[in-house]
């Protein structure tokens, strides 16, 4: 069993709502950076997008580790942390991108990007999750 499908039901009701969450990566020296990021549940992995440059790649290029922490806007005492490692590859048809703004409401995340942008996806593949 995976550790998202071992989530209750009310977490994952979380991570699949149209929020934003905070990604926290390490620096090379060890100390964290923190990103407000959308995201997509996908099956046992929680994807983000970036454009190539980015800290947070820098970061876990240098160190995979990551924490994932999202709350319910609905209800503040209830949130959903998830941490495990993060591996990056090209998203050369943006199709990550798209799938996460059409979460929030867009039609495609192109006005979000300059032409010749690079887009990346960062896979969270969770080593744990907890939440309230």
């Amino acid at each position: 069993m995976s550790v998202i499908s071992s989530a209750s039901e009310h977490l994952l009701a979380i991570l699949r709502g149209p929020h934003t969450g905070v990604l926290t990566t390490l620096f090379p020296d060890g100390s964290p950076q923190s990103t407000p990021v959308w995201f997509l549940l996908d099956g046992d992995h929680i994807l983000f997008s970036t454009t190539a440059g980015k800290q947070k790649l820098r970061n876990v290029d240098h160190d995979p580790r990551a924490t994932f922490v999202v709350y319910d806007p609905a209800n503040e005492m209830s949130y959903v942390e998830v941490r495990g490692t993060i591996t990056a590859s090209p998203d050369p048809t943006c199709d990550i991108r798209d799938r996460i703004v059409r979460k929030h409401g867009y039609l495609d995340g192109s006005a979000f990007d300059a032409p010749g942008t690079t887009r990346l996806t960062m896979r969270l593949t969770p080593t744990s999750i907890s939440g309230r």
